[in-house]
């Protein structure tokens, strides 16, 4: 069972914790050993840190790593939908068809191009992709990367980034308030009535599919050192 497999980053028995994460490292990189891409899925709740610990990954393997976010595969909101009665949080809020098929192209080695979504109109724009080649490592972040099982197999490595619901929160007003003209009224609403309920219906659960769960996002250097090891390790691998 993946359960089993379960590695939380906490670090008060470091010595222990590099025996078991590199156990780890050998059994996700077996299941993409032939791959010329290292794809690697960064899960956790609306305001975790994901965005900061993939910023993270990218800075540290510059020119041989890309991001994809999953927010630009957000499904386009229909006319006359009032964008407060939706839940955003929900597996139905995503084109998942779309979504698998650019990941598996570019594990394939051929370019796509991903989609822009606006916050502000809460649709695509028609006119502008932006094309994304393939890299030595593919880092997918976003809220429900691994809730498709089709999905989640396409993935070496998979990392929660776990985080308190209060802080959760209070991350979601300051970036909605100032990236989204959003009232914090109206941010504590959707969060009681959608984001709160989806978070354990759909988003929690994710952390038992994933390899590693990384407290404290960003905050947490020792954990993100021992991860870009890990990487470093795998793609060293390949050459071998």
């Amino acid at each position: 069972m993946r359960l089993q497999r379960l590695f939380t980053l906490n670090f008060h028995f470091v010595t222990s914790m590099v025996v078991e994460f590199d156990c780890i490292l050998k059994t996700c990189w077996m299941k993409g050993a032939l791959i010329m891409s290292i794809f690697v899925a960064i899960v956790g709740g609306s305001g975790a840190g994901k965005t900061t610990v993939a910023r993270e990954i990218v800075k540290k393997f510059n020119e041989k790593a890309i991001c994809l976010n999953m927010d630009n595969y957000y499904k386009d909101l229909e006319d006359g939908v009032d964008p407060r009665e939706v839940n955003f949080d929900s597996p139905m809020a995503f084109d998942f068809d779309l979504f698998f098929r650019h990941l598996r192209e570019l594990k394939s080695g051929k370019e796509i191009e991903v989609p822009t979504y606006s916050f502000v109109t809460y649709r695509r724009n028609s006119s502008q992709t932006v094309r994304v080649s393939p890299r030595k490592l593919v880092i997918v972040e976003g809220i429900l990367v691994l809730y498709n099982e089709k999905i989640r197999n396409l993935f070496d490595l998979s990392i929660y980034v776990d985080e308190d619901a209060d802080e959760r929160l209070i991350r979601r007003i300051e970036r909605d308030t100032k990236e989204r003209g959003r009232s914090v009224d109206s941010i504590i609403s959707q969060y009681r009535k959608f984001v709160a309920p989806a978070f354990r219906s759909f988003i929690e659960p994710q952390k038992y599919q994933c390899d590693i769960i990384l407290p404290r996002g960003g905050e947490n250097k020792t954990g993100l050192s021992m991860i870009m090891g890990a990487l470093e390790k795998m793609m060293n691998s390949e050459k071998e």
